[in-house]
């Protein structure tokens, strides 16, 4: 089963809100923030001590728009990854600008 390590008010929301768009069981492991203050046994975890921490099988991940990307990719029945030939991919790595102002 997924595991998300989590803080309320962090990056972690990312990934916890793409899991609810998939539908995925997980089980969410709630820290105070910043975890590497609270808790010292969470560095055991993560190194660094941040939130997000995904946990899927053997794969363990830390950066909050790559586990998206990586969830939409594993999980392509949902419809929410964006392939790189399609026109919207850079959109979809990438946060849209205004493009009038270019």
């Amino acid at each position: 089963m997924i595991q998300l390590h989590h803080c309320v008010s962090a990056r972690s929301f990312r990934p916890l809100w793409m899991l609810e768009e998939l539908g995925l069981p997980y089980r969410l492991v709630l820290h105070d923030f910043p975890p590497r203050v609270h808790d010292e046994t969470f560095l055991a975890t993560n190194p660094l001590g941040t939130v997000p921490v995904l946990f899927d099988g053997e794969v363990g991940m830390t950066e909050s728009a790559a586990i998206c990307q990586y969830l939409a990719a594993r999980h392509p029945e949902a419809g929410l990854d964006v392939a790189s030939p399609n026109p919207a991919y850079g959109d979809y790595v990438n946060a849209p600008t205004n493009h009038a102002a270019h």
